[in-house]
């Protein structure tokens, strides 16, 4: 539920980020947005490896933390105890939209716990990617119109 929420105020985070972005993208000059693309190749891992990387790390914890939880039901009762996400945590995160709220029950609440970690993990990996990569952007281009400005004074 937490992560869910997080996710979520990520991703609204990130639509002002890009536009910001791509305002201060559009302001560069063709060299400044040469430099900026051979910056962001060379010294910077793609937006989509990195959203890779995080999404294994957080798939490896999840399913470490399954297996001690599972592992411990299954010394303690006998039987794994699988159920559905809604069935564990009680905790809902709606829309107030009905269409909206009945995916979410489909897509979410109503699958295996598991599956519904895994669907939390993605959103929060692509929600995080999203706003991280805008925010390294937009620190690169303003730290590229500094070094600019300062060479061009020095001239």
């Amino acid at each position: 539920m937490v992560f869910n929420a997080i996710a979520v105020w990520l991703l609204i985070a990130s639509v002002p980020l890009w536009i910001y972005r791509w305002f201060l993208f559009s302001r560069l000059t063709a060299r400044e947005r040469q430099m900026f693309k051979r910056l962001v190749a060379q010294r910077h891992e793609s937006a989509f490896m990195f959203a890779l990387r995080m999404a294994g790390y957080l798939i490896v914890l999840a399913f470490s933390v399954f297996v001690v939880l599972f592992g411990l039901r299954y010394l303690k009762d006998g039987d794994l105890g699988i159920t559905t996400y809604s069935d564990t945590i009680r905790s809902r995160l709606y829309s107030g939209i009905g269409p909206v709220d009945n995916a979410l029950d489909k897509f979410h609440y109503d699958q295996m716990l598991p599956v519904a970690a895994l669907t939390t993990i993605l959103f929060l990996t692509v929600s995080f990617t999203l706003a991280t990569a805008a925010l390294r952007d937009i620190s690169l281009i303003r730290r590229l119109l500094r070094k600019v400005r300062e060479l061009a004074s020095t001239d």
